[in-house]
């Protein structure tokens, strides 16, 4: 940990500037030489509540089995840091060579056999797996259906053959994990989603989008009807628009379907995109008579290149992804965690937050990404929003919550801005008994790079690089003077 100023001399001074008083300290150039040091300020109304700071932190993917007694791969105790709120299981299989995980071609192998007879089902090892998300701390979110093949022959993307039948499978495994059935389990799994990017074509779905929307909607009516506690919905568009939207929509209207939630994917180089998308996706499902539908955006990542990153070669891709997997995706995934705040978005899902090559690690060790989605994690534990103000650049925000015990957090999301100092003026400053200021920049994992007592006058924090991340906390230590 980086916490003392002789340790670390100037590279912790140009980062962290606590002023007794606004204006009284002072630091060189940032990191990279540049003397155009911006200026910002935010405040932070600690008294004034904004309603919960929504969880918008879900994932996809958990642990994967085949890491958990392998030296150095096991992510389990990791995961549980990043304070996942609820993943969604979909292409397990891929980060798990030889399992049949989750997918119900893989837990219900011949579909000719009989759909009542536990025999037929293996249920092993999506039982630890889910297991795992359980331990975790996280919630599960269950796509029923295939996973995505790039392979040349499609061996799972087919239409169900018999949809009567399929739906019945699926209520097995339903019951399975909610109900005990078959020596399982009755985990609080709400939300079932069927299937995923039936848009995307072979890799997904062999038939029709047409063909796809109808067979959502007899096996979404029957499944409500069998289980009218749960949530069913879907796609998983991976094509986001207007008449595909509504085409869904208006086919579930029609049938009597319920739409409990809709789901789709982007990857996108634009903060305000994806928060667009939320608006759009909320007056779209409005105009087709879903009003209470819930929107659910589970797939998406930081992709700065658009379409041209599927046409590189190996090496440049590889290159590209693991810049996506550094800083400047970290303070993007906030930037746009906190912007969805104010939008009508109710979940959202990462893709992905384990060791895939759009995940939080490189080699089982996390990377940039990994901290920067513990960074919000962390700011979601003090549950209660406050309102906050501020003069940042464009692509920056900042999201600040208290908990019960009156302790504050401020996440702060710079992305794209360049080195900043940043003056955070807190009302009530003063009564809190300890600040500590964390650091996610080209040299700090979230890592602690100042702390002190009470400070009066505004808290000043100097950024050294094109995109960081700051975590403030305050903890109330002492009475508040109005509370005696």
């Amino acid at each position: 940990m980086k916490t003392t100023a002789s340790k670390y001399g100037m590279r912790l001074l140009a980062c962290v500037l606590l002023a007794a008083t606004a204006g009284s300290a002072t630091a060189g150039p940032g990191r990279d030489g540049r003397t155009d040091i911006g200026k910002a300020s935010v405040r932070i109304f600690a008294d004034s509540a904004a309603g919960p700071i929504k969880e918008l932190n879900g994932g996809n993917l958990a642990p994967p089995l085949m890491d958990e007694e392998m030296p150095g791969c096991d992510i389990r105790e990791s995961f549980s840091r990043l304070n996942i709120p609820i993943t969604r299981l979909h292409d397990a299989p891929l980060e798990n060579a030889g399992m049949r995980v989750v997918d119900i071609p893989l837990i219900f192998a011949n579909f000719h056999a009989d759909a009542n007879d536990p025999r037929n089902y293996y249920f092993d090892q999506t039982d630890d797996y889910i297991r795992n998300c359980v331990e975790s701390g996280t919630q599960v979110y269950y796509r029923l259906g295939t996973s995505i093949e790039h392979s040349r022959n499609k061996y799972f993307t087919d239409p169900p053959s018999d949809a009567g039948k399929w739906i019945d499978v699926v209520s097995n495994v339903i019951r399975h994990y909610t109900e005990g059935k078959w020596n399982g389990y009755r985990y609080d799994i709400e939300y079932w989603e069927i299937w995923n990017e039936p848009d995307l074509g072979p890799k997904m779905w062999t038939g029709t989008l047409e063909a796809f929307n109808d067979f959502y909607a007899t096996a979404a009516r029957e499944l409500k009807k069998r289980f009218p506690h749960l949530k069913f919905g879907g796609p998983g568009h991976c094509a986001f628009g207007e008449e595909k939207v509504k085409a869904f929509a208006e086919n579930c209207a029609k049938h009597g379907a319920p739409l409990d939630f809709y789901s789709f994917h982007y990857y996108s180089p634009s903060d305000t995109e994806l928060l667009q998308m939320a608006l759009d996706a909320r007056r779209w499902l409005d105009e087709s008579g879903f009003p209470d539908t819930e929107i659910h955006l589970n797939e998406w990542h930081y992709n700065p290149y658009g379409g041209a990153l599927w046409g590189m070669g190996p090496v440049e891709q590889n290159e590209a992804i693991r810049f996506m997997r550094g800083l400047e995706s970290a303070a993007f995934l906030n930037t746009v965690l906190i912007g969805w705040q104010d939008t009508p978005i109710d979940r959202a899902f990462y893709y992905t937050v384990t060791t895939t090559r759009w995940g939080l690690y490189d080699d089982r060790t996390p990377n940039k990404t990994y901290y920067g989605m513990q960074a919000f994690g962390e700011l979601t534990r003090y549950g209660e929003r406050v309102a906050a103000a501020g003069n940042l650049p464009e692509g920056s925000r900042t999201l600040a919550g208290r908990n019960a015990a009156g302790d504050l957090a401020i996440l702060t999301a710079c992305w794209k801005s360049g080195p900043l100092e940043i003056a955070f003026d807190i009302d009530g400053i003063e009564r809190f008994g300890s600040i500590e200021v964390r650091m996610l920049d080209p040299t700090h994992d979230l890592e602690k790079v100042f702390s002190a007592g009470t400070v009066s006058g505004p808290l000043k924090v100097r950024t050294v690089s094109e995109s960081s991340v700051i975590l403030i906390e305050l903890k109330k230590s002492r009475p508040d003077p109005a509370e005696k």
